[in-house]
């Protein structure tokens, strides 16, 4: 089969011995008198691909990237040109990398430019999402890594994808790739067609570059993209295959506010860690999200960590255990210490425990707190409900009439805590308040969150006395001196 280059063509599709299209009437090529288009692969407005065989490659697959339509207007081809080139040079960088596809070749035929790509054997994510359902946070997280090392390459060639998204990402299977490691995820179709379309293109005002859903709010508004944006586009990409529900049908109905509550569209749970980290990707503005891929990287390896090598760790109990005794069977006074001092332990356990167990059996409704592990709900005074979205941070006044919370519905709010009751809303961080402390005569509050601000505001009144801004990241804690004089902040800028 030979398939037809023109892009309006209906049925491209033509047995090999035709020499014009029986469609449309246009000459059937071989490109550079090497390359045989056999089939179409997809089309993106701008640009659109075909498999084909390399005739000099024993007939290798490889991929054609036709950028259309025909570019009219000889200043529009020069500029047209220029940036191809620019761009063609950077994927042929980006090439390099093992999970990216190798630039082949790139030419102008017929006013028409060209971009030969390595072919990679698979599937996307998108097609395994819509064979299998929703990926478990296992498969989720090995997405992720392996994304962001990608990632990181990229933008380290100062070069933004753009166009993230499951469709974009082919999982490679181990077969081809001639050996028995595992599959691997490679990231296709980066944004040149796009980059081109806006540029020469430039009297259609508007021009997004990205995928509807996955694109983020600086992309959509002003073309613009950074290194966030990429990441933003990652955690639709995470959320869209954890969910099995398609982020732009949310942005249809509720514009970027849906991020803010992303998820109660989970079909099944998934841990804290996870839940902190698609909160970092996934933020309308881009400054309240990780602001590069080291900063992901090293959320998920920090949670991945290993603990130590329990069997070394056993071994060396062991041998000091063993050592123990020897010398206790040759020493008859540490016998008795050993003895003594057990007998003190046992006491000692005896008298914590037994209270412990009669002052929660008899005053189980004195309590104040909910303490966590307790495998009875009898312990549990109260609960305090309004906040329409995750709990990040409590503080308790010192006189124990206060609780202060803040969360990711970005307020912090005020309750009585003997009465369980609201006492007020404070608003005013733009984003989501991750800790909060109380002074220690009770009069005033410190939240911090990830809008890089730390509010101050008095506590019986609810007003807001100072804002205190300084960091570049979003404040994880904050923590006020015994003589409430100094405010200490901790945050992700380091």
């Amino acid at each position: 089969m030979i398939c037809c280059l023109n892009p309006d063509c209906q049925n491209p599709i033509n047995p090999d011995d035709n020499q014009f299209c029986q469609s449309c009437g246009n000459k059937l090529v071989l490109l550079k008198n090497r390359y045989l288009p056999i089939r179409p692969l997809g089309d993106g407005g701008f640009s659109k691909t075909y498999l084909a065989e390399d005739r000099d490659k024993l007939d290798e697959h490889c991929v054609i990237k036709q950028l259309a339509p025909q570019i009219e207007g000889t200043k529009a081809l020069k500029k047209a040109r220029e940036l191809f080139e620019q761009e063609a040079k950077q994927l042929q960088r980006l090439g390099q990398h093992p999970q990216i596809p190798t630039l082949l070749a790139y030419f102008e035929e017929d006013q028409r430019l060209y971009l030969l790509q390595e072919y990679i054997e698979g599937k996307t994510l998108e097609q395994e999402l819509a064979e299998a359902g929703p990926f478990s946070e296992d498969k989720i997280r090995d997405v992720l890594f392996e994304l962001l090392t990608i990632l990181k390459f990229v933008h380290q060639q100062q070069v933004i994808h753009r166009d993230i998204k499951p469709g974009n990402i082919i999982r490679r299977p181990a077969s081809a790739q001639g050996s028995e490691k595992k599959t691997e995820l490679v990231l296709i179709d980066f944004g040149i067609a796009k980059q081109l379309r806006a540029t020469v293109m430039a009297n259609i005002t508007g021009t997004t570059i990205g995928s509807f859903g996955y694109v983020p709010m600086e992309q959509m508004e002003g073309g613009k993209a950074y290194a966030a944006s990429d990441l933003y586009s990652l955690g639709t990409t995470c959320f869209h295959l954890l969910t099995n529900v398609h982020p732009w049908d949310l942005w249809k109905k509720q514009g970027y506010r849906w991020v803010n509550s992303w998820r109660k569209h989970l079909k099944q749970p998934v841990s804290e860690q996870l839940w902190w980290i698609m909160d970092r990707l996934l933020p309308e503005s881009y400054q309240h999200r990780y602001q590069s891929v080291d900063q992901v990287l090293e959320v998920l390896e920090l949670q991945s960590a290993p603990s130590a090598n329990p069997s070394q760790s056993t071994s060396k109990y062991n041998e000091s255990f063993l050592n123990f005794l020897t010398s206790l069977r040759q020493n008859d006074q540490l016998k008795k210490q050993v003895m003594m001092g057990g007998f003190s332990l046992l006491s000692l356990g005896l008298i914590t425990q037994g209270y412990g167990y009669f002052r929660y059996k008899i005053f189980p409704y004195n309590l104040s707190f909910l303490i966590a592990g307790l495998p009875s709900s009898t312990y549990l005074k109260t609960t305090l409900n309004g906040h329409s979205n995750s709990v990040r941070s409590i503080a308790v006044s010192p006189d124990s009439n206060y609780l202060v919370s803040g969360s990711n519905d970005h307020t912090v709010k005020i309750w009585n805590l003997p009465k369980g009751e609201l006492v007020r809303t404070l608003n005013g961080h733009d984003g989501n308040v991750y800790s909060i402390a109380i002074t220690p005569d009770g009069e005033n509050i410190a939240s911090g969150g990830d809008d890089n601000t730390i509010k101050i505001w008095n506590l019986k009144r609810g007003q807001l006395k100072k804002n205190l801004t300084g960091h570049q990241g979003f404040i994880s804690s904050v923590a006020i001196s015994s003589d409430g004089k100094t405010l200490v902040s901790g945050s992700y800028d380091h």
